[in-house]
C-alpha cells in the first residue's frame, strides 16, 4: 500500500515509498517533511539562561551535548598569522567560529526536537584546541518542554 504525505496528500508509490519520512508517528513526503522540521527547529528556544521569562519548565527531559570540529585550513592561518603579528583581528578565524556555533546551536535545536522538547536552557558553549589547526566547540544544554505561565 502507497503511503500518503499527511500535509499535502501527495502519494506514494513503488519507489517514491523511499522519499518519505515518518515524523511524530506521520508520514511526510521529502518536501513536506523538510518544511515541517525547519518550522520546529525555529520554534524551539535556546538560551544560556535557566528560565525563559513567562514560561514554566513542564519536563525536563535530558542533558544533551554536542561536538563540533572546525579546520582552519592554510589560507585562514596564514591571514591569521598576519592579523596577529599586527594586533588586528583575524576575520576568517572568526567566521569559522560564528559558523560552528551556529552549526551547533542547529544541532541543540534538532536533538530537542527529536527528543519531545521546545527548548534548550542553560546553554553552555566551550572551545578547545587541538594539534593540526583544529578548533573543537561543545554544546552543552538542558532539552525541557516549556508551557505558558497563566
Amino acid at each position: 500500500m502507497a503511503l500518503e504525505c499527511c500535509s499535502c496528500n501527495e502519494k506514494g508509490g513503488f519507489l517514491k515509498d523511499a522519499l518519505f519520512q515518518k515524523i511524530i508517528g506521520k508520514d511526510y513526503c521529502k518536501d513536506c517533511a523538510a518544511k515541517f522540521v525547519k518550522t520546529a527547529l525555529e520554534k524551539i528556544v535556546i538560551t544560556t539562561t535557566n528560565n525563559v521569562d513567562g514560561y514554566k519548565v513542564k519536563r525536563y527531559i535530558d542533558i544533551e551535548s554536542v561536538e563540533i570540529v572546525v579546520g582552519t585550513g592554510i589560507f585562514s592561518e596564514i591571514g591569521g598569522d598576519i592579523s596577529d603579528f599586527f594586533g588586528a583581528r583575524s576575520g576568517a578565524f572568526e567566521q569559522k567560529l560564528q559558523k560552528g556555533k551556529k552549526t551547533a546551536l542547529n544541532l541543540l535545536r534538532y536533538r530537542a526536537f527529536e527528543k519531545g522538547g521546545n527548548a534548550v536552557i542553560a546553554i553552555d558553549l566551550d572551545y578547545t584546541e587541538f594539534s593540526g589547526n583544529r578548533i573543537g566547540l561543545i554544546a552543552n544544554g538542558t532539552v525541557v518542554e516549556l508551557e505558558a505561565q497563566d
